[in-house]
């Protein structure tokens, strides 16, 4: 039987054992740095989107990140989730390159939408993303916007909106209180036997 490491059990009912603790850099800004545990996979994702949004935007105020979870993972108030390891709280974007040190809600004209996306776009590329809960109605603003250059497909492939806010449907979900966060969890690893979805 292998040895259990990483993710064990589930996200509203686990914990972490051999995590990662995400170090802030000039990429990242880290809150709460005794909450900011994860497996390597989640680490390393952020790690490796920070580096993109950098080389992307060169002037871009750092990556601002909440909590993961507890070193040995648990419970973490005030939330249900956050055990095992697997979910992040990540601030969005503010227009003209503003710094926000927290989460603050984002309106129409307060977020960034294309550095919002591009995050999106490389944390797809770099995490195996389970989902990102945000807000209906940030949703609604990202959507509009992205319109003008993405193709629907893929927006609706991606996106909750502008379905119903109870359906289940794309890869950016909504839910209560997140409209001033991205909260991202990705999913178990391969290799981690005693991970549950």
């Amino acid at each position: 039987m292998p040895e259990k490491t990483g993710s064990i059990g589930r996200t509203n009912d686990g914990t972490l054992l051999g995590g990662v603790q995400l170090a802030g850099s000039d990429d990242i800004i880290v809150l709460e740095p005794q909450f900011a545990w994860g497996t390597p996979n989640l680490v390393h994702g952020l790690q490796a989107t920070a580096a993109a949004m950098r080389e992307a935007y060169p002037d871009t105020v750092p990556m601002v990140v909440g909590h993961l979870s507890r070193e040995t993972g648990g419970p973490l108030r005030p939330h249900s989730s956050h055990q095992s390891g697997r979910d992040v709280d990540v601030a969005l974007y503010a227009t003209d390159n503003r710094l926000v040190r927290g989460f603050r809600d984002m309106r129409n004209g307060d977020l960034d939408v294309a550095k919002s996306w591009f995050f999106i776009e490389k944390l797809l590329e770099n995490a195996d993303v389970q989902f990102i809960l945000l807000d209906w109605e940030v949703q609604k603003i990202m959507f509009e916007q992205l319109q003008l250059f993405e193709s629907e497909r893929k927006l609706k492939r991606l996106f909750q909106y502008p379905r119903p806010r109870d359906s289940r449907t794309g890869i950016i979900r909504h839910a209560p209180g997140h409209p001033n966060h991205f909260h991202i969890r990705i999913q178990c690893p391969k290799d981690d036997w005693y991970c549950l979805q």
